[in-house]
């Protein structure tokens, strides 16, 4: 029987789940002593089975359907006039914001285990579970698949637990509880997964939840979140550990050109001319991407484990760190990073933050997603002074991202998608939102 102590949704590439299994392992190995200890005093579980969903399944689901209602939000991407946002493990939204003022809902794409995207003419890449799916978005209120490649996320979801890809992929974990165990079938029931029992009433809860650059004519702008982005003819995405580079010159037939290994608990990606920015656990990759179809590391800043999404404008990369997450770490402060000399990244500056997300920047206006403190936004001219320079704080809102596009700022969170005016950063003007859930 295979278990596992978890209940595990969509593909992630962020690294979370990585870290999250080895967090929870310390502490339960702490809590508990072993199978066999346990079984002699303890007769009452519980634990997770895998839910399987075959590929063919899968692989049918992905279509044009009507709206929907925002729920629960991950990836923030624009594409000219439209913007695609993610719905975690569901699929993406597709908002006509041709007029930000009254940005309208117009239909949603049905693609099982969506996390990730990125677009390059009237193609939109994206993830669904392991297979990357070509969509054609030439018609937004008609988007369909016209190639995928298949299995080329083949970790996901198992990270070393005994799932069996011969019964499809891993959609959902179902909990079974209140089962009987005898010390005599204690190592059949949980042979590999001894960890991963706990006592009847003491339940462990592992959920998880969760690239800005100005585009070229043909590519979009994703959050700072991002784990998919192009350049030039290439597409990259991350997991883990691996940056995976594919060829998209021909751009309805891409073709996985290699696979280079860059650390572990890799979370993000962005692109800044002609190099990559990547943030990662303990820090943050910088490589020259001059040659896009082979990027060569340049150097590593690194800082205390934390999740840490990544902005970069000029001689400056801004780094957010947060505690109280799959991550680890108990920092939550944004970081000033001096980078004009990209092979020695050296720490200018820090600011304590409540617990900050995703991040943005467009010439003096720097926008930090600091989760239920709201969206704070500083004027950014002078990096050693943010402190005295914060010129609106939107408290009563839960912040995850943001994209800032021709003084225009779209804001992902909790509550929904929101949009503003950011002309004058002294009189910044809400223009539109659309909740969650269908709120007011």
């Amino acid at each position: 029987m295979n278990t596992i102590f978890k209940k595990i949704g969509p593909r992630e590439k962020t690294g979370l789940h990585a870290i999250l299994f080895i967090v929870i392992l310390l502490l339960v190995s702490i809590l508990l002593e072993g199978c066999v200890d346990t079984c002699e005093t303890k007769n009452v579980y519980a634990y997770y089975e895998p839910v399987y969903t075959s590929l063919e399944d899968l692989r049918s689901a992905v279509k044009t359907e009507d709206p929907r209602e925002l729920k629960q939000l991950g990836k923030l991407y624009l594409k000219g006039n439209y913007i695609f946002l993610n719905e975690p493990g569901e699929g993406l939204h597709v908002i006509n914001n041709e007029n930000p003022s009254n940005p309208i809902n117009i239909a949603f794409i049905n693609i099982p285990g969506n996390v990730s995207l990125s677009a390059k003419g009237n193609y939109l890449y994206v993830d669904s579970y392991v297979d990357l799916v070509v969509l054609d978005i030439s018609d937004p209120n008609s988007i369909f698949e016209v190639n995928r490649l298949n299995e080329i996320f083949s970790d996901y979801n198992s990270y070393g637990f005994n799932v069996d890809p011969e019964l499809g992929v891993v959609t959902d974990w179902k909990l079974i509880e209140n089962v009987e165990v005898s010390e005599s079938d204690c190592e059949q029931i949980f042979p590999n997964y001894r960890w991963g029992m706990y006592e009847k009433g003491i339940a462990y809860n592992m959920d998880a939840t969760a690239s800005y650059s100005s585009p070229s004519a043909n590519t979009g702008i994703g959050g700072s979140m991002a784990t998919f982005t192009i350049y030039d003819n290439y597409l990259y995405t991350i997991d883990q550990s691996d940056l995976t580079i594919i060829n998209i010159s021909n751009l309805s037939l891409p073709l996985v050109h290699s696979k280079e290994h860059v650390g572990w608990g890799i979370e993000t990606l962005f692109p800044h001319g002609d190099k990559l920015f990547i943030g990662a656990n303990n820090g943050m990759y910088i490589y020259d991407n001059s040659i896009p179809s082979n990027p060569e590391l340049l150097s590593q800043y690194q800082h205390m484990t934390s999740c840490d999404p990544v902005v970069v404008q000029g001689d400056y990369a801004f780094v957010t760190l947060r505690s109280g997450n799959t991550c680890g770490g108990f920092s939550n402060q944004l970081e000033v990073i001096n980078i004009s000399d990209l092979t020695n990244p050296i720490l200018e500056e820090v600011y304590p933050m409540f617990n900050p997300h995703g991040l943005g920047i467009d010439g003096d206006a720097l926008f930090v997603c600091d989760g239920k403190a709201g969206l704070k936004v500083y004027n950014a001219s002078d990096i050693h002074a943010l402190a005295d320079n914060l010129k609106i704080q939107y408290a009563n809102i839960d912040a995850l991202d943001v994209i800032p596009f021709n003084n225009v700022l779209m804001m992902i969170g909790e509550d929904g998608l929101f949009q503003y005016d950011y002309t004058d950063l002294e009189n910044i003007v809400l223009l539109s939102k659309i909740r969650t859930n269908g709120g007011i």
